[in-house]
């Protein structure tokens, strides 16, 4: 069993400096350097968030296969959803979910997971705002527990709220 190294990465000039990481680095490090698989649950994505747009087309087109699962997929930016749509179009291994559960239930993680080895769980929004001006909080993890989180995570694409867009 190895070891789980945990750092703490943020976001907002309130917090940066002092060897504290940003949370933009470390989603970039994730989807740079994946080999196999990135697995994403999405509360909230803005078109602000080109930069991971970037990066998700970047990692598919290496081959990587990503899996999102977001929130209310009708209730995001109809740009947002238009690029994930023809992402699932263009790469076969980029699988989408809408999460939509009944009343007032919301998939409200924030996790991205690389290879089973390394994760990102944090309070931050796939937005502008949520990747560089608001203050948020994220832990980033090496080792053993990025497994668990992925494993919690696929228990969401069998769960009856989600639904696989194609």
């Amino acid at each position: 069993m190895s070891e789980n190294i945990i750092r703490v990465v943020v976001t907002g000039i309130g917090w940066m400096g002092g060897g504290v990481g940003s949370i933009e680095s470390a989603l970039e490090q994730i989807f740079r350097e994946a080999e196999q698989e990135i697995i994403v649950t999405a509360y909230s994505i803005t078109s602000g968030a080109d930069l991971l747009f970037d990066w998700m087309e970047a990692a598919l087109m290496r081959g990587i296969k990503i899996r999102m699962v977001i929130n209310r997929k009708d209730e995001q930016p109809p740009g947002v959803v238009n690029r994930l749509r023809n992402f699932a179009r263009t790469y076969p291994h980029f699988h989408l979910y809408n999460f939509a559960a009944d009343g007032e239930a919301d998939l409200h993680a924030k996790a991205i997971v690389a290879d089973r080895r390394v994760a990102l769980i944090g309070s931050s929004n796939l937005s502008r705002r949520g990747l560089l001006n608001n203050h948020e909080l994220a832990v980033l993890i090496q080792g053993t527990a990025a497994n668990d989180v992925a494993s919690v995570i696929e228990r969401l694409y069998e769960n009856k709220y989600s639904v696989r867009i194609i």
